[in-house]
């Protein structure tokens, strides 16, 4: 049985997508009485949102119904499931769950979610005397790097959070879009085996790169997410490369956008699209 992570990134409607949100509560969440109970709580740090009605939560699951829902709305259900989850035990980060659920509303066309809530005069006043201090402890302190950063100048990659129950990892929760690697420049390795990495950043502004089990062009390809994602920065094992179907690209940042449609056969038995990865040469083995 498809799960809501497969069912979500496969969507090709606001039908599909509100089905999602049904598989979500069912697999993991609280029921709808108890989710309009947490909604007020939870609704304090989503913008927009307010305490909302069981039934208002129930609607927003009507596969039949595919007229756009309210972003808010699905922000206080995904995160009602995630507290119900880690209540339970569940270990998950609820950033990156809801960033998951964001990207594939951007995929649909939504609209864009609503900015977060002004800073307060307060806040800013805080705020500027927090950036004052630092910059007197600075001075006072000479830094032994004329950037600020550690070796020999550059910037050291931030290391991938795990997904839990698997090996890669999901990016930070807060965590924008660095530039691209370096290319690998790698030899031609003797095993068939290359060392490759997650280079660049995709669909919706995300540094994670999903892994598929298929690669068709077929409503069991566009399903086959594995749940497992992979950040940028992170090295893989590429097999071989295979023509398939081509990929959502959103904010694409990498250098060959005319690669989509070519997919890379990992050592895990996974494809990941080629357009994000770094292999370090033009083209690898065919399949």
């Amino acid at each position: 049985m498809s799960t809501w992570r497969n069912l979500l990134t496969g969507a090709g409607h606001w039908g599909e997508y509100r089905k999602a949100l049904g598989v979500l509560q069912q697999d993991e969440g609280p029921s709808f009485k108890d989710m309009a109970a947490r909604s007020g709580k939870i609704a304090h740090g989503v913008s927009g949102a307010t305490s909302y009605a069981a039934a208002t939560l129930h609607k927003l699951t009507e596969e039949d119904l595919r007229k756009e829902p309210k972003w808010e709305q699905v922000e206080v259900f995904v995160r009602a499931c995630v507290e119900h989850g880690a209540e339970r035990g569940e270990r998950r980060d609820a950033q990156d769950v809801v960033r998951l659920w964001k990207d594939e509303f951007r995929r649909l066309k939504g609209d864009e979610p609503p900015p977060p809530p002004k800073r307060t005069r307060g806040r800013l006043l805080v705020l500027g005397a927090a950036v004052v201090l630092a910059v007197g402890a600075a001075v006072a302190f000479s830094w032994p790097f004329s950037d600020g950063s550690e070796g020999d100048g550059k910037p050291v990659a931030a290391a991938s959070s795990p997904v839990v129950g698997s090996t890669p990892s999901t990016p930070a929760s807060t965590r924008t879009a660095p530039a691209a690697s370096p290319s690998l420049k790698q030899p031609e390795p003797a095993d068939g085996r290359y060392l490759s990495r997650i280079a660049w950043s995709g669909n919706g502004g995300t540094t994670m790169v999903q892994a598929y089990a298929d690669y068709t062009d077929s409503d069991h390809g566009r399903e086959s997410a594995t749940g497992h994602g992979y950040d940028i920065g992170q090295d893989i094992i590429t097999l071989c490369q295979v023509s398939g179907r081509p990929v959502f690209l959103g904010t694409y940042r990498g250098p060959n956008p005319e690669r989509n449609g070519v997919w890379y056969r990992m050592s895990t038995d996974e494809y990941v699209p080629a357009v994000y990865v770094d292999t370090g040469r033009g083209s690898l083995p065919n399949c």
